[in-house]
C-alpha cells in the first residue's frame, strides 16, 4: 500500500491565478482536496467530479466541519494511502491554523508538506493601493489577530506602541473596542486607518478614515466579514497607488453565458479588467459518436474532398483530434481550408496550416458566398458540425456541389443552473445561448441588465425573442466584445 501524505496548502487570495505553481502541481497530481470557504472558486472547479472533494468551510459560530473533524479527516485519507492537499485560503500558517493541523500529522505518524500562499494581510493591501512598508513611512509590517475565542475579553492596548503599519485580521466585529483601545493606551487619534473588504476581488470595498472615525464611517455602507484593518501613514499613499480600483471594468457584474468549456478565456479577460464574472453556461457540448464521419476520415484522400469547412473551434478540435487519429496533416494538400471567426482560424493556425478561404465578417453566409465565387468547378465539401447547424446554411453548401456533413458535437441544454442577483451586463455570443439562457432563468432574471450581442444573428436572436439588446460589438470576436464594454463604462463614468 503508497504511503499517503498531506499537503498543507495556501490558495492565495483574489485573483485565481495568484495560485502559486507548485500549488498548482500539488492539486493536479493529489487524490483528495479538502478546501476551505475563503478562496477563489476558480481555482477547484477543474477538479470537480475528477477529484475526491470535502468542503471544509468555516465563518465565525458556523462551522461545516469543526477543527477536529477537520484533522481526522486528514489523517483518515493519508492513512488510505491517499495524497491529500488540505487548500486553505491565504497561507496556511498566518492564522489559518494550519500548523495544528500539520502538529496533528505529526503525532500520527503522517508524512506531510506545507505549501505557502500569499496572505491576505499582503495582497489585499497592494489592492487597495496600500503598500505594506515604504521608505520612511514604514518600515515594518506587524499582522495581528483581531479575533479572541468564545469567552476570551478581548484588549488591544497593548499594539498601541507598534510602529510600521498594523493589519488586523478577523477584527470586523471588535473595532469599535479596538479603536479604543488603542487611543486609550496612548495612539495618535488622527493615524490613517482603513478597513479593506474582500480585498482583491471586484466587490472590494475601502474605508479610509482615521483610527478614532473608522467604527463611525463605516456604519450603514455593507461592510462585513471578510475583512482587514489596517492602521499605518502609508494609507495616505492610496490615491497614487489604487490601481485595482481604476481598472476599466472595475465592480462591472457580467454575465458569461458560453459553455463552461469555452469561457475561461473571456473570464479570464473580464477579470483582468476588474470585472466580476458570472458563469452561467447555457451550453454543454457534447460530442457525438458518428461512424460515418470515421468513415469519411479513413476514405479521406479515396473521396477528393476540394474544401474543408470547420464553422468552430469545437468542430475543428473534434475534426483534428480523429484526422490525426487514422491520417496524417499531409493528406490535407489540395483541401481547401475554410474558417468562420478568429478562435476557428487560430485553431487551424495551431496546427501549423493556414486557411485558405476566411471571410472578413464571421457570419456562415459570407463564408458560403467565398465557397461560391471559389474558382474550384467541382466542389466536394466536407463539414463536421453541430446539431445546431442552420438548415439553409447546409442547403447553401449542397447547392455549391457535393456536401458531406457530419454531426460531431451536440450544443444541449446544461442540467445546472447558477444562482445570482442583478447584473450590469449579460453576454450572449450565439442563438442558441440566448435561447437557452430563457428556458432556464427567463427574461425577468435580465431585469435592469444591458444584454450585449457579439454579432448580427444573435442580435437578431435576442429581438425575436423579447429582449431588449443594448448594443453589439463592432466585429464578433471576444476582443471586440470586451471593447464594446470598456468603451461603454467610459461614457457611462464620463456622463456621471
Amino acid at each position: 500500500m503508497n504511503k499517503g501524505i498531506v499537503k498543507i496548502t495556501g490558495a492565495g487570495i483574489g485573483p485565481a491565478d495568484m495560485l502559486t505553481i507548485r500549488a498548482k502541481k500539488a492539486l493536479d497530481d493529489c487524490d483528495v482536496i479538502v478546501y476551505d470557504r475563503l478562496l477563489n472558486e476558480n481555482i477547484i472547479k477543474p477538479y470537480l467530479g475528477k477529484k475526491e472533494m470535502y468542503y471544509a468551510g468555516k465563518t465565525a459560530g458556523d462551522h461545516y466541519l469543526t477543527q477536529d473533524q477537520i484533522n481526522d479527516l486528514i489523517l483518515e485519507k493519508a492513512k488510505e494511502g491517499k495524497t491529500v492537499v488540505r487548500l486553505k485560503g491565504g497561507d496556511p500558517y498566518i492564522f489559518g491554523r494550519g500548523g495544528e493541523e500539520a502538529l496533528h500529522l505529526l503525532e500520527n505518524g503522517v508524512d506531510f508538506e506545507v505549501i505557502p500562499g500569499i496572505t491576505s494581510g499582503v495582497l489585499s493591501l497592494m489592492y487597495a493601493g496600500i503598500p505594506a512598508t515604504f521608505r520612511d513611512i514604514a518600515t515594518s509590517i506587524s499582522f495581528i489577530t483581531g479575533h479572541r475565542s468564545q469567552g476570551t475579553e478581548a484588549n488591544f492596548s497593548q499594539y498601541a506602541d507598534l510602529e510600521g503599519t498594523l493589519v488586523f485580521y478577523m477584527g470586523l466585529n471588535n473595532l469599535d473596542q479596538l479603536s479604543s483601545d488603542l487611543i486609550a493606551a496612548g495612539m495618535d487619534k488622527d493615524r490613517p486607518a482603513a478597513v479593506i473588504m474582500h480585498g482583491g476581488y471586484p466587490d472590494q470595498r475601502v474605508q479610509v478614515s482615521t483610527i478614532e472615525n473608522i467604527y463611525s464611517d463605516i456604519q450603514g455602507k455593507g461592510f462585513g466579514s471578510p475583512a482587514l484593518i489596517v492602521v499605518g501613514d502609508v494609507i495616505n499613499l492610496r490615491d497614487q497607488l489604487n490601481f485595482y480600483e481604476n481598472l476599466p471594468l472595475f465592480s462591472k457584474k457580467v454575465l458569461v453565458t458560453r459553455a463552461r468549456s469555452q469561457a475561461s478565456s473571456l473570464r479570464e479577460k473580464l477579470e483582468n479588467l476588474g470585472a466580476q464574472v458570472i458563469e452561467a453556461p447555457c451550453i454543454e457540448i457534447k460530442e457525438v459518436e458518428n461512424p460515418d464521419f470515421i468513415a469519411a476520415i479513413k476514405d479521406f484522400d479515396k473521396r477528393a474532398y476540394s474544401h474543408l469547412v470547420i464553422h468552430s473551434v469545437n468542430g475543428g478540435e473534434i475534426f483534428f483530434k480523429h484526422f490525426l487519429k487514422y491520417r496524417d496533416l499531409r493528406d490535407l494538400a489540395g483541401v481547401k481550408i475554410c474558417s468562420i471567426g478568429k478562435m476557428t482560424s487560430k485553431l487551424i493556425r495551431s496546427y501549423g496550416l493556414r486557411p485558405d478561404i476566411e471571410p472578413e465578417n464571421f457570419v456562415g453566409e459570407d463564408l458560403l458566398a467565398a465557397i461560391k465565387a471559389d474558382s474550384t468547378e467541382e466542389k466536394k465539401i466536407f463539414l463536421a458540425h453541430s446539431n445546431l447547424s442552420r438548415q439553409d446554411l447546409l442547403q447553401g453548401y449542397r447547392d455549391l456541389g457535393q456536401l458531406d456533413a457530419f454531426v460531431v458535437y451536440e450544443n444541449t441544454l446544461p442540467e445546472e443552473r447558477v444562482d445570482f442577483g442583478e447584473v450590469d451586463y449579460g453576454l450572449f455570443t450565439s442563438s442558441s445561448t440566448v435561447e437557452n439562457y430563457l428556458k432556464l432563468y427567463g427574461k425577468e432574471s435580465l431585469a435592469g441588465a444591458k444584454v450585449v450581442s457579439i454579432g448580427d444573428i444573435t442580435s437578431k436572436t435576442i429581438k425575436d425573442q423579447g429582449l431588449d439588446l443594448y448594443g453589439q460589438s463592432k466585429e464578433a470576436t471576444i476582443d471586440s466584445l470586451i471593447e464594446f464594454l470598456k468603451e461603454d463604462v467610459e461614457n457611462e463614468n464620463e456622463k456621471n
